[in-house]
């Protein structure tokens, strides 16, 4: 039996779901397999390691919680 594969905008929703530490064992999972088959979601997935990691080397600011989800729905439009 094939397992469908996820499409490019569920799997870049994954991503912001393990960056915001909601992973688990299944999910992580199934976004390594579409990222090894996908160049342009592997390649989204390299951007947003980049920007944590950059975004780690701050000390943490509190951002209201409105404005962290009109920051995400402006990366998803983007990306």
């Amino acid at each position: 039996m094939t397992r469908k594969r996820d499409s490019c905008g569920r799997v870049i929703q994954k991503m912001y779901l393990i960056l915001e530490e909601e992973r688990s064992e299944s999910l992580c999972e199934r976004l390594r397999i579409h990222l090894e088959g996908c160049e342009s979601c592997a390649k989204q997935y390299e951007i947003l390691e980049d920007l944590v990691s950059l975004c780690q080397r701050f000390p943490p600011e509190e951002i209201p919680e409105d404005q962290k989800q009109i920051m995400k729905e402006k990366l998803l439009k983007a990306l």
